[in-house]
């Protein structure tokens, strides 16, 4: 009888240390996943940070220099007497020097007080294009005769710093200094973190140099041309209609994290997207947020 109750009591012990063991188990287990989900959050905020800095330093660098060739009397005295060879030559030696110095390549576009194209850095013969009908950043500076820096739709999507030239107060044509997203996806790539920018697929009558990159899910096109394909085939499979002004998401192993572009009238046009570089991630499950949101506020959101 005795024994039967040793016995007994022995299978509850080990059924309770059974017990207690496998909560410890699922607890640390829980516990690892929570800190490596807030650790991998933290390295995708760091990225989309880093991402939104760097994008605000390359449009405060576009619209000075856009400022100071609108004002450059070297440039001014050309334009003025409409030689045009004298002008591209001019803002194609100041575009030099600063790739020169900076490694920071650009294009330069001037418009005249028609809104057409007058003169662009990388072809001299184009000329007299109207750009009236698609491009309003250019439309704004004419109107407003103010200054304006923003990611814009033309026919490739990149920064635009637009200033006006203005002779006696009367707006005689503008001056656009236009930045791609390379600068954008080397800093980041030195820093750990690969990047795609990616348009909303309805602008592609717009933007029609992209038409032959590279389509995602028949809703948005990648913009930028370099890119790291296995982490692109997984954003290629990802479910990006969920994809609100930020958040972050995995896809076979690679995770993502992302913010909305909008452009002059806060439409929201497409999104630059981060991940981490080899960091496998399949357990951080999608977290989309809306424009509704506090931290969506002009230090993500790109105007």
């Amino acid at each position: 009888m005795f024994s039967k109750i040793v016995k007994h009591i022995d299978k509850i012990v080990l059924f309770f240390a059974f017990f207690v063991l496998s909560v410890s188990f699922y607890h640390t287990y829980s516990l690892n996943i929570f800190y490596k989900k807030s650790e991998l959050v933290k390295i995708l905020d760091k990225g989309l940070l880093l991402a939104k800095n760097i994008l605000e330093d390359d449009k405060r660098r576009a619209m000075s220099l856009s400022l100071l060739i609108s004002q450059d009397m070297e440039f001014l005295k050309s334009f003025y007497a409409d030689d045009r060879r004298a002008a591209f030559d001019t803002i194609n030696k100041k575009a030099k020097i600063l790739d020169t110095i900076e490694k920071y390549p650009l294009e330069v576009q001037v418009h005249d007080k028609k809104s057409n194209c007058y003169l662009r850095s990388w072809d001299y013969n184009l000329t007299n294009i109207p750009l009236a009908s698609f491009r309003k950043g250019v439309v704004l500076v004419k109107e407003t005769k103010k200054p304006l820096v923003s990611i814009e739709i033309g026919k490739r999507l990149n920064i635009k710093a637009i200033s006006p030239i203005l002779k006696n107060r009367e707006f005689e044509g503008s001056v656009e200094v236009i930045e791609g997203f390379g600068h954008l996806r080397e800093k980041l790539l030195e820093h750990g973190y690969i990047m795609f920018i990616i348009l909303n697929k309805k602008f592609l009558p717009i933007a029609t140099s992209l038409k032959n990159h590279q389509i995602i899910q028949n809703k948005f096109i990648l913009v930028n041309e370099v890119y790291e394909k296995n982490s692109f085939n997984a954003l290629k499979n990802s479910d990006l209609s969920m994809l609100g002004s930020y958040g972050y998401f995995s896809k076979e192993k690679f995770s993502f994290g992302y913010f909305a572009i909008k452009n002059l009238h806060n439409e929201n046009i497409g999104y630059c997207i981060i991940s981490p570089e080899n960091i496998d991630s399949d357990y951080l499950k999608n977290y989309h947020q809306n424009s509704s949101v506090k931290h969506s506020t002009s230090g993500i959101l790109i105007r």
